[in-house]
């Protein structure tokens, strides 16, 4: 009986994570129809505004439909080119999951060290600053930073960097990440620079400081290493962030990213679906990255 209640116990859990995952896909699935059907099927008439879900059901069965010809997975490009996006989408998609897997890294590793040394400064400036920049908003500070490099340009002859990517052998590449790297950095600073401060209160961190253990080995081998889980439990909000602000910042500095479909070309239902599929594979992509960066992270500091 006992072992007959303890396979129960796991096949339970395991249909209840199944249908956990299973209705997880599906919702996605279905919201992700909805949200492409939605301009299409929204019709405004006589004052009052109104969802066909008619129209809404033939696009999606008509999408479905089209998987089987491939005529899902062409686009039209002006007046009368059909394009491929499946031949078209993967140097898109890398281009925009460089730049914010690059971003990534760089905003975790801003981040956790900011967080660490922020938490044993008393300097008030430093919060006003950190508070400062995270109110900018992300096309702002992208202007900023253009004007800032003309200017720089202008005042000593010296291009410090591409404020747009004017063609395939001129990328701008130093201003992006900056901007795709800021919001997230100052989010993980405030965050984990919190948790910092509790960790420091524990009674392994007072035992180590009582052997007379040098601060920085204290903050490598015990702090670091602990602050780091938190970390993993903000990742998605961190994520969520940066492909948000993917958008702004392909559009500002005319990089040939997923977004290049969405301002480039008119609005066509099959091409939104694929889009929207495409960012939510490129968000997986990117978190289990950023997860598999962490744990390298974690596999340094926890050697002692």
């Amino acid at each position: 009986m006992v072992i007959f209640n303890y396979y129960l116990q796991n096949f339970c859990d395991e249909t209840g994570e199944f249908m956990r995952i299973y209705l997880s896909v599906t919702g996605v699935i279905v919201f992700i129809f909805l949200l492409a059907a939605f301009p299409l099927a929204l019709d405004i008439a006589s004052g009052n505004l109104s969802f066909h879900f008619d129209t809404a059901w033939k696009l999606v069965k008509d999408y479905f439909g089209g998987i089987i010809s491939g005529d899902s997975f062409y686009y039209l490009e002006g007046k009368d080119r059909n394009q491929s996006f499946l031949k078209d989408v993967p140097g898109f998609f890398l281009t925009s999951f460089l730049y914010l897997i690059t971003a990534a890294i760089i905003s975790v590793c801003i981040g956790v060290l900011i967080a660490v040394w922020h938490s044993k400064s008393k300097q008030e400036w430093i919060k006003d600053i950190i508070g400062f920049l995270g109110m900018i908003p992300d096309f702002i500070l992208v202007l900023i930073l253009q004007l800032g490099v003309v200017f720089i340009y202008e005042a000593t002859g010296e291009r410090i960097a591409r404020i747009a990517t004017r063609g395939v052998g001129e990328h701008a590449i130093l201003l992006p990440l900056i901007t795709l790297s800021i919001v997230p950095a100052i989010y993980l600073i405030r965050t984990l620079g919190e948790r910092t401060y509790d960790v420091l209160s524990e009674d392994y961190i007072l035992t180590a400081k009582a052997k007379g253990l040098q601060k920085l080995y204290i903050f490598i081998q015990h702090v670091i290493r602990n602050v780091l889980p938190y970390l993993k439990a903000d990742l998605h909000k961190v994520i969520a962030i940066m492909m948000s602000n993917i958008f702004i910042v392909e559009y500002l500095f005319n990089i040939n990213g997923l977004s290049a479909f969405l301002f480039n070309v008119s609005y066509q239902f099959d091409l939104t679906v694929n889009i929207l599929i495409s960012l939510i594979v490129l968000y997986l992509l990117l978190y289990w990255g950023v997860r598999l960066f962490i744990a390298c992270l974690e596999r340094i500091f926890s050697h002692d």
